[in-house]
Parts: C-alpha cells; sequence; structure tokens
C-alpha cells in the first residue's frame, strides 16, 4: 500500500507539473495518440456505447474523487495521530485540495471522451492533456489550469506523506 502511495505521488506530482508548463504556454500536447486510439474505438461495432460507457465510468470517478474531497473521507486511510495538529490540519487539507482537483480534471476528460462519442468527432477525443488544453481555452483558463496543477501538486504531497502514514 506504501509503496502504491509513493507511486501516486510520483504520478501526481508529474501531472501538477505538466499542467502547470500548459498553463504557462510551453506544455506540449500528446493528445493526437488519444485521438487516435478512441476514433478507432468508435469505429468497432458498438464502439460509440463502449467510449460513452468509458466515458461515464471516467466521470464517476471524477465525482467520487470531488465527494472524497469534500467528506474528508480519505483521513480513514492515514494515521495522523503521530502528527501535531497543524500539521494534521495540512494533510487534511492537502488532501481535500488534491481529491478535488483530481476529480475535476477526470469530469472534464470524461466529459470531452462522452462528447466525441455521441459527436463521433474525432478531434473532441482528448486525453488529460486535452482536457488540460479545454480548461485553459476557457476565460480565466490560466487561473483555472493553475489552480488545477496546485491541486495535482497537492494530492502529490498527500500521497507522499500517505506512503508513509498509510493505514495498515
Amino acid at each position: 500500500m506504501r509503496v502504491t502511495s509513493g507511486a501516486k505521488a510520483v504520478i501526481y506530482a508529474t501531472l501538477g507539473i505538466s499542467a502547470a508548463s500548459v498553463a504557462l504556454g510551453s506544455g506540449s500536447s500528446s493528445s493526437q495518440s488519444q485521438q487516435q486510439a478512441t476514433s478507432g474505438v468508435l469505429t468497432w461495432p458498438a464502439g460509440q456505447v463502449i467510449v460513452v460507457v468509458t466515458a461515464l465510468i471516467i466521470i464517476g470517478v471524477g465525482v467520487a474523487g470531488v465527494v472524497k474531497g469534500v467528506k474528508k473521507s480519505f483521513s480513514e486511510e492515514i494515521d495522523t495521530s503521530s502528527m501535531s495538529p497543524v500539521a494534521r490540519k495540512g494533510v487534511a487539507r492537502l488532501g481535500q485540495v488534491g481529491y478535488i482537483a483530481k476529480g475535476v480534471a477526470l469530469g472534464v476528460v470524461g466529459g470531452l471522451l462522452s462528447y466525441a462519442a455521441l459527436t463521433f468527432d474525432r478531434q473532441k477525443a482528448q486525453g488529460l492533456d486535452g482536457a488540460l488544453q479545454t480548461i485553459l481555452a476557457q476565460p480565466f483558463g490560466t487561473f483555472l489550469l493553475t489552480a488545477v496543477a496546485l491541486g495535482f501538486v497537492a494530492f502529490g504531497l498527500f500521497a507522499m506523506l500517505q506512503s508513509r502514514y498509510r493505514r495498515m
């Protein structure tokens, strides 16, 4: 469990850095291969249904992350009894912000996937980097993307702490 949490920390720290680089305009998009994969599935018999179901699952995982962050139910997974009250509160905030940001990002990815499937628009079939580009294109997009990036960094930091203090 601790190794898994440590790996999550590295992944989400990398996602945070990636989101920040997109927000700053230096990130590159790898959505081409994701568009090709989704386009290929869409051409299968029942491919549209497969992509929509996948998108709904991704949205569901995103909603679950937001709920977990809002309710702070992640606190059951980490033993903060040896921490000071200030550190305990900091860990709770990192988890809360991180789970909510992760949930929002997954919701955007699922939304883009479902839109691509329902309209059969291969250009809209994007992964996380495409979702980040979509956020960036919105009014206040740089602010929103920076918030998502900071959320990913917060989740990465929380996952590092979780790997150390995980309840066994």
